[in-house]
């Protein structure tokens, strides 16, 4: 093979990192005629690139290469302070009765993370996504609010979005210049849209028949985000403990709250996980009811598993079944000491 053809394959290579390439379609791109020496060079020298790590055999099919991206170590120092890349990111309180889930000082957010709300439909992960977006405004230059329900088949905010808005009144969205978000209608290539060194919320991500390519999606959108923060909402079923997608759904994440109803009227948010916090937080529980239809959240309290039916919410009492009355047959009890 001659020096020259070797570094138009070279050249062509680095144009397909990322991707993969068949022995054909680099004959065809090189323009190598069927016969020729070089035609069965091209096969050795994929061969030799497999040794040098620039390609890797596909494994399905023979002549299929995956082309690697080259990757070089980091170079790093441990000067800094104690909170370089941390995010002063305030979680939701209620305004009503300033009760609050206490995650501020616990809780650690940093420059580049992904907090993840799931949750089941009509509990509160869009009020959640709202009250994140609106404690936070002021942290960010650029804030982004992806969802497709929020506008009008005109393309034009909805009545019912901005009445919710109106009432979180606690939350100035508009200023002089207009309103201090970007609201986009976005239903698909969320990745594509995410405000790099900004705020992201995505309420919510939607893949119909195409769940097993949600940890493909949520890397993506992370890699996205730079040194800004991203707040996917995703919908599970209920009482299921990973959102649609399963356990993939959460491998990007950094913080995932997790939402399920409370009894009738009620919800309740569990911290699913937790990649950096002050103390072991995974796991707790808090109840909290949502008011202004839909808008604004109070009586948010920790909660804890009922000594005495075990979050069965009814109890066996000379052979029938009666709701259990320490719990009122919430299946919960609130934490003594808790807020």
């Amino acid at each position: 093979m001659t020096e020259r053809l070797s570094d138009k394959l070279r050249q062509f290579l680095k144009s397909a990192e990322g991707r993969e390439v068949t022995l054909r379609q680099i004959r065809d791109e090189l323009r190598i005629q069927p016969g020729s020496e070089a035609w069965n060079n091209v096969r050795v020298y994929m061969h030799r690139l497999v040794a040098e790590k620039i390609v890797k055999p596909s494994g399905r099919n023979d002549g299929v290469f995956k082309v690697l991206i080259p990757v070089v170590p980091v170079k790093f120092t441990l000067d800094g302070d104690e909170d370089e890349g941390v995010i002063p990111f305030r979680f939701p309180r209620s305004y009503i009765d300033d009760t609050t889930f206490g995650l501020d000082d616990i809780i650690e957010i940093s420059e580049g993370d992904c907090i993840l709300i799931t949750g089941e439909t009509n509990y509160g992960k869009t009020v959640i996504a709202l009250s994140i977006l609106g404690e936070n405004l002021d942290l960010f230059q650029n804030c982004l609010l992806m969802g497709s329900e929020y506008t009008s088949s005109e393309g034009e905010i909805s009545k019912k979005f901005k009445r919710r808005l109106r009432r979180m009144n606690w939350v100035n969205w508009v200023n002089g210049d207009g309103p201090r978000f970007d609201l986009m209608p976005i239903e698909s290539d969320y990745e594509d849209y995410v405000r790099k060194d900004g705020l992201t919320v995505i309420d919510w991500i939607s893949l119909p028949g195409e769940y097993y390519l949600i940890d493909s999606v949520m890397k993506k959108i992370k890699n996205g985000v730079g040194k800004g923060v991203v707040v996917p909402v995703t919908q599970k079923n209920r009482d299921a403990k990973y959102s649609e997608g399963g356990e993939r759904s959460e491998r990007y994440a950094d913080c995932v709250l997790k939402i399920d109803r409370l009894g009738k009227y009620e919800s309740m948010l569990t911290i699913g996980k937790v990649k950096s916090s002050k103390e072991r937080i995974v796991g707790r529980k808090f109840g909290f009811s949502i008011s202004d239809f839909g808008a604004n959240l109070e009586n948010i309290r920790e909660i804890e598993k009922c000594l005495k039916c075990w979050t069965k919410g009814v109890i066996n009492v000379q052979g029938e079944t009666k709701r259990c009355h320490a719990c009122n047959g919430l299946g919960y009890t609130d934490k003594i000491g808790g807020e």
